[in-house]
């Protein structure tokens, strides 16, 4: 039963890495192979993102998780970006430091700037603002502390509940790891009844494809900084996109960060309103926001690795210590060529040569392998 167990956990690890090998081949030449088994999860993945009407990456995201679990460096470095960027946690600064010597002046460029953009919109009024008075100014100011205590308190409450099962922290560094493997990285953000942000949720990457742009642009929200502590709502329009997950073989919409829109969960199709949406069908929902972070790629709107650029180097690296593995696994026998000089082989000593190769160069591996084979 041993000899068994061992013997498919070694046929199941060749084939692996039989899938692997060939999948970095494809990448490396930027070339899509048509075996089923060059891409992680088969032809029916993509085969379902393509009927999704996904974009294809210009990378396979799973690939490249595959190749940071086979080699000697990436994930140290990974760790590191995630650890140093990531890892230490944040810290809140007020817009204005109520405790600083030019304190009462930002709070009067403050009032100043907000007069500015008041007088703005009225197109009658040509003439200067006044300037804020002291006393305007040192009322403002304290109104202002209050508001910047009440807002800290809110977002240290939010932060420390924001995630589910792990902190704010943990998914920051998840964060971190999808971006610099894949160069993308997803959150799901989840609203309350006010339509406040309550939750941010991580979304694996590679289970994430982007759709086309939609044609007609929407109609959103932007916020507008007046001064360091006045914004702004205005309208713009905004040709915005929406995002398809497939995880096995179900298939999840989600809709762009700020996307005011109703679009159905399950077939990714803009909806009248919510009660028409559940009218069409009682089990579908509303689908959910998607917060997109890229490094930049100018040929595509995914991101790519900042690293991909050294793809042959991760890859020799890789190959060069299984050349060295393989040579002592042989009893430091490298590949040899056997010449004879003044004399011939016999038919009978070829397969003598082969046999005491096979049966002690190779004995060690074998037993390491299967350790009952000699009981």
């Amino acid at each position: 039963m041993i000899h068994g167990s061992s013997t498919g956990e070694t046929e199941a690890a060749q084939r692996a890495e039989e899938s692997l090998q060939t999948i970095l081949k494809a990448v490396v030449v930027g070339a899509r192979s048509q075996d089923p088994v060059s891409r992680p999860g088969g032809e029916d993945l993509s085969a379902a993102f393509s009927n999704a009407g996904a974009l294809e990456p210009p990378y396979d995201p799973e690939a490249l998780c595959l190749l940071m679990e086979h080699s000697n460096s990436l994930r140290q470095n990974v760790d590191a970006y995630a650890t140093n960027i990531d890892g230490f946690g944040h810290r809140l600064d007020p817009a204005i430091d109520f405790e600083s010597e030019d304190a009462d002046s930002r709070v009067s460029d403050c009032i100043y700037l907000e007069r500015v953009a008041a007088q703005e919109q009225d197109e009658g009024i040509q003439t200067q603002p006044p300037s804020p008075t002291q006393e305007e100014i040192t009322e403002r100011r304290e109104a202002l502390k209050q508001l910047a205590r009440i807002e800290r308190a809110k977002l240290e409450s939010f932060f420390d509940f924001c995630c589910f099962d792990h902190s704010f922290v943990d998914l920051r560094r998840r964060t971190r790891q999808d971006l610099e493997v894949t160069g993308n990285a997803f959150w799901e953000v989840l609203r309350d009844g006010r339509g406040d942000i309550a939750r941010l949720v991580y979304v694996p990457s590679y289970t994430v494809r982007l759709l086309p742009l939609d044609t007609e642009p929407v109609e959103v929200e932007d916020h507008i900084r007046i001064s360091p502590v006045t914004t702004e709502t205005v309208k713009v329009h905004q040709r915005l996109r929406r995002y398809v997950q497939i995880q096995g073989a179900e298939g999840v919409y989600f809709k762009s960060f700020g996307d005011p829109r109703t679009i159905s969960r399950r077939t990714g199709n803009v909806a009248k309103n919510i009660e028409a949406l559940r009218e069409s069908n009682a089990a579908d929902a509303p689908a959910t926001e998607l917060i997109h972070f890229a490094i930049h790629s100018p040929r595509s709107p995914y991101g790519v690795p900042r690293w991909v650029g050294n793809l042959l180097a991760v890859l020799g690296s890789r190959q060069m210590e299984e050349v060295n593995f393989l040579y002592f696994e042989n009893k430091s026998v490298p590949p040899l060529a056997l010449l004879v000089s003044g004399g011939r082989l016999s038919d009978a000593s070829v397969p003598r040569i082969e046999r005491f190769i096979e049966e002690n160069l190779k004995r060690q591996k074998q037993l390491s392998q299967n350790p009952h084979s000699g009981s």
